[in-house]
């Protein structure tokens, strides 16, 4: 029970996943696409994120999670999750400002029908992928949602919020992958 307090939402493992050939694309407005998000799969793959590929919500192209170059915030997230509701506007404003880091939304065990619904509503507009299975959440080894990683631009994760991101934990993954791309 204290666990899931922390954590935001726990894993929606008894709703059927939606994300098939026959529910994507997801026509969102104002929702960027995909392509070309990906780059050469991290040469450590226990740094980065897990190599598994995941469909675009809104277009018919595909990201290589373990190919993802940033600087990037990663955000995992479902449409059932009060606390992803919550820190999806801050996340979109944060989006819309940064010039330097790049932002995905990884939805995830949703239903991709009110995902796209909920993006649309909250006037979302960075790229969007659809985990129907968990793999993402699976291998940060954390049981709920939202998850907001910080990935470098080798790929690497190198910071992470469990839970809701408020406006400082955010800034501090931002300053992190500035941190990172002046060092390196």
């Amino acid at each position: 029970m204290v666990l899931s307090a922390l954590t935001g939402c726990a894993a929606n493992t008894d709703q059927p996943a939606r994300a098939d050939k026959d529910t994507l694309p997801v026509a969102v407005a104002g929702l960027k696409g995909c392509a070309n998000l990906d780059g050469r799969p991290s040469s450590s793959p226990s740094e980065g994120l897990p190599r598994t590929t995941l469909p675009c919500l809104n277009e018919s192209s595909a990201v290589d999670m373990a190919a993802l170059r940033g600087p990037t915030i990663v955000n995992l997230w479902a449409s059932w999750c009060s606390p992803c509701r919550k820190e999806l506007p801050r996340l979109a404003e944060a989006a819309r400002r940064s010039n330097e880091v790049g932002f995905l939304g990884v939805d995830t065990r949703d239903d991709v029908e009110l995902a796209g619904a909920l993006l649309e509503e909250l006037g979302v507009t960075y790229p969007q992928v659809v985990d129907a299975e968990g793999t993402v959440l699976e291998a940060t080894r954390v049981p709920g949602l939202p998850v907001t990683l910080a990935v470098d631009a080798e790929g690497r994760v190198v910071d992470r919020v469990i839970g809701e991101v408020s406006d400082k934990e955010l800034g501090r993954l931002l300053a992190t992958l500035a941190d990172r791309a002046t060092a390196g």
